[in-house]
């Protein structure tokens, strides 16, 4: 640490995207989970234009200030000639700046 301060990480504006969210699902883990606090834990998919960034590394941010990190490799669909990138996400509501 030299105690210099860090630059904050790039953030790339992208418009149009679309966040939506995926049904729910019941998974085991998050029972327990839910048993012993109030987390609520959400699975959204992403869709970007095919020349915006997006990576496993991303964190989404929307227009509310709600963060979601991408989880898995992102997919280019349809793959052939790619019209949009799609990606899974996750929205952790103690996760929250």
């Amino acid at each position: 640490m030299t105690g210099a301060t860090r630059p904050p990480d790039p953030v790339d504006t992208v418009s149009p995207a679309r966040l939506s969210q995926k049904s729910v699902m019941d998974l085991g883990s998050q029972t327990e989970i839910a048993g012993q606090q109030t987390t609520v834990v959400s699975a959204w998919t992403v869709l970007v234009p095919p020349d915006k960034p997006l990576t496993s590394a991303t964190i989404v941010i929307d227009e509310s200030g709600a963060q979601y990190a991408i989880e898995g490799d992102v997919a280019r669909r349809p793959n052939h000639r790619p019209q949009f990138l799609a990606a899974s996400a996750r929205f952790v509501s103690d996760m929250q700046q």
